[in-house]
């Protein structure tokens, strides 16, 4: 395709992003933004091998927010308004790349076009993108997807006019993809996939081991850096390969591929299926569709169409497994967004593979675009619900942050509850003490935090109950959870499952420095 089509192209995903994520343009800054953000604005780049927060080697990530930061400094619009033109650019991608994988599968060329557009349209409206394109530090999974999907499209170009500067360009890309994200791992894997689906046979061996051996130098050159080998979140974490811990995020990882996040309420009977009847009546209705599709299939094509299909079929789901399993041990939620950046690359091939089954289930033109409108609308829905809840998340850290920031002179507050996230949307999961020193421009000599507080809304109410030298910190709603509650120099804990605090003997604090979250605000806990 000649060079301006493409440009319009990739034109119109920047303008379709920006309708479906401007909403959030000008949302405040969350969590770990404030730690990365904040200490690059300040000078300090060693976020970029993570040695003090995690473990995590990302350079070209953090040279992102290096140029944002020079550009926009605290304004959150530049650096959102770079996390939305990189999805749409992923997006048009998905489009590219789509179309390369579909031509082996004997579509009409125009039936080629519309279902790899229905793919990449998918992709750039799926619900469970939120996390990665709303939340500023979701960006390292914006950057890794684009160079991951920029390196298949370049590999797919050398299997087409085996010109090896594409090949060459193509491992240029995987390279950057490690260095914005670790889970770009998979690509060698990725590479094999595609060639062997091109027919490349031994030679897609070949290829991919180019990819692996420049994987094995990125592993040595991280561990020089961080020190260890695993780093991350421990190896405890990404090691973990219970089967009951890999059955359960494998099922929810394709669940969330496909829908946005489920209510609560469902968790009901999911959390135990085999006890529920509402389970099985899903279940049952999932296998008589399941059912319907495979003989109207039979009815509509030969046994080699079918082999055809099928093999496209296995090329995407084989896919989307090998980019899930560098996350698969990573805790993902069926019911917020938490986690939910993870599937951001795997749901390439989820949303190729849906607009595939339409089109060749659905062979009525107006059939399908009357479905493929009906799950763009119920995605878009969704999508601009989950809008609402980052936008207002966001506005509620920086009231949170302005009333620490208005405290007397001189104060040393301990926060009871410092809120961690509502419904998955992070606030202050990390980063309170950056948000007040780097955004803020205030010292704070002491920042003493008991614990951090799930909510559900802002609006969430608490209380506290005077219980002679000791005190409980009440809530009001049943999903409000403590967590990560501990001890301070001055306060003890003695309880977290009713969270019961007390004074140490010889108070090394004044109780009017004592803050607790309630109703949208910090306010003095004893004032």
């Amino acid at each position: 395709m000649p060079l301006f089509p493409q440009v319009r192209v990739a034109g119109l995903f920047v303008l379709a992003a920006l309708l479906a994520f401007g909403f959030n343009l000008n949302s405040y800054f969350l969590s770990d933004d404030f730690v990365q953000i904040g200490k690059v604005l300040h000078g300090d780049f060693s976020v970029a091998w993570g040695q003090s927060h995690g473990g995590f080697f990302r350079p070209l990530f953090i040279l992102s927010y290096i140029i944002d930061s020079r550009l926009w400094h605290t304004n959150p619009l530049g650096y959102h308004f770079t996390n939305i033109i990189i999805h749409a650019l992923n997006s048009f991608l998905v489009f590219k790349i789509g179309q390369r994988l579909l031509e082996r599968a004997q579509l009409q060329t125009h039936a080629i076009k519309v279902a790899a557009g229905a793919g990449a349209a998918l992709f750039l409206l799926h619900p469970s993108h939120n996390e990665a394109v709303i939340w500023i530090s979701g960006r390292a999974d914006l950057i890794a997807t684009f160079f991951c999907l920029a390196s298949l499209w370049w590999y797919c170009r050398f299997v087409h006019n085996q010109k090896r500067s594409n090949l060459a360009i193509a491992l240029g890309m995987g390279g950057a993809a490690l260095l914005a994200k670790e889970s770009a791992i998979c690509l060698p894997f990725l590479v094999l996939v595609v060639g062997l689906y091109f027919g490349r046979g031994r030679k897609a061996w070949t290829e991919s081991s180019l990819f692996i051996v420049e994987l094995a130098g990125f592993l040595l050159l991280r561990a020089w850096f961080l020190g260890t080998l695993i780093g991350g979140y421990g190896a405890g974490q990404h090691l973990n390969f219970a089967l009951g811990w890999i059955r359960d995020r494998l099922l929810e990882a394709v669940i969330r591929s496909v829908l946005p996040t489920l209510p609560f309420s469902w968790s009901a009977f999911l959390f135990k299926p085999l006890q529920s009847p509402m389970f099985f009546i899903v279940a049952l209705g999932f296998c008589a569709l399941l059912a319907v599709v495979i003989l109207v299939r039979r009815k509509q094509y030969s046994s080699s169409e079918r082999k055809i299909q099928n093999r496209f079929l296995l090329v995407m789901a084989s896919l989307f497994l090998i980019s899930l399993l560098p996350v698969i041990n990573l805790r993902l939620s069926l019911y917020s967004s938490l986690g939910e950046r993870f599937l951001y690359l795997p749901t390439v091939f989820s949303c190729l593979l849906t607009s595939y089954m339409l089109t060749i289930i659905i062979r009525n033109w107006r059939a399908w675009l009357l479905l493929v409108i009906c799950l763009l609308a119920f995605y878009s829905w969704h999508l601009s619900t989950a809008n609402s809840l980052w936008h207002e998340t966001a506005e509620f850290t920086h009231s949170i942050r302005n009333d620490l920031l208005s405290v007397a002179p001189g104060t040393e507050p301990t926060i009871l509850n410092v809120p961690d996230n509502v419904r998955g949307v992070p606030v202050f999961h990390n980063g309170l003490p950056e948000a007040l020193e780097l955004f803020g421009e205030r010292r704070f000599e002491h920042v003493e935090i008991a614990s951090f507080q799930t909510l559900q809304s802002k609006w969430d109410e608490f209380a506290i109950q005077p219980w002679g030298n000791s005190f409980l910190l009440l809530s009001f709603k049943r999903l409000d959870t403590f967590d990560r509650a501990s001890s301070t120099p001055c306060l003890e804990l003695i309880s977290q499952d009713v969270y019961h605090l007390e004074f140490k003997p010889q108070p090394c604090m004044r109780k009017s420095d004592v803050y607790f979250f309630s109703l949208g605000r910090m306010q003095p806990a004893f004032p």
